[in-house]
């Protein structure tokens, strides 16, 4: 199979704009998703709509590809038949997510290109990845714009990494448990009784953080108790 870097370099119907070193970053979380089954995919941002080009072709035809974008333009995807849909309206709009994610189902993969805002790549992580599938897959891309006048709008007064830089700190909740420390985690998992719930329903979900040059990438996974275990 083609890697994402060779179909976006490819001739393609529409254009696209990433910094070069996305395409690996994509190609290293993306790859698991290449099994022939249905996934959902849901690109906010859409532009020019090259990036639903390249997901449809890297992803296959069984592949439900969806955008969101403010920009009537970005509909000639859709048009085109390489998206699903292309949805009309504001990332920053909680009721117009909810519709999106009503219709789109749960998705395997976000990425959110979308307004580069402060409170919009905050918010809209917020809303939507506990809507993801168990095993799914967020990007934030163009991280860099903490570091541009225009880009700091926050409903909370935290930046994206103020915010994205606390969650490996809530992965280790757990251990705040002094006897489950010393006791349960030693305990294989199927003799245990009753659970803990140290962690918030987020951090519960998320199975792995990555931070890449502009880029952060969340990994869901289904939640384990830890279990140390000596052989």
């Amino acid at each position: 199979m083609k890697s994402y870097r060779e179909i976006f370099e490819a001739p393609k119907r529409f254009t696209s704009d990433k910094w070069d070193h996305y395409l690996d970053v994509y190609d290293r979380h993306f790859a698991r998703f290449r099994t022939g089954k249905p996934l959902t995919y849901l690109e906010i941002g859409v532009q020019n709509g090259g990036s639903l080009c390249v997901a449809r072709e890297y992803f296959g035809p069984s592949a439900r590809i969806y955008g969101l974008d403010i920009d009537p333009n970005s509909k000639v995807a859709e048009e085109a038949g390489i998206a699903n849909r292309v949805f009309l309206g504001s990332q920053s709009d909680e009721g117009f997510l909810d519709m999106v994610l009503a219709e789109t189902g749960a998705p395997d993969i976000v990425v959110d290109d979308g307004s580069h805002n402060q409170a919009d790549m905050v918010g809209t992580f917020l809303s939507v990845f506990p809507r993801m599938a168990p095993d799914g897959c967020y990007i934030v891309e163009d991280t860099h714009t903490i570091h541009f006048p225009s880009y700091q709008r926050s409903d909370t007064g935290l930046n994206v990494y103020d915010y994205f830089r606390a969650l490996p700190d809530k992965l280790t909740l757990d251990f705040m448990v002094p006897d489950a420390r010393r006791e349960r985690f030693r305990t294989p998992p199927e003799s245990r009784t009753g659970e803990i719930r140290t962690r918030n329903a987020m951090a519960h979900s998320i199975g792995s953080l990555h931070f890449y040059n502009s880029m952060i990438v969340v990994e869901k996974a289904p939640y384990r108790e830890p279990w140390r275990r000596v052989l």
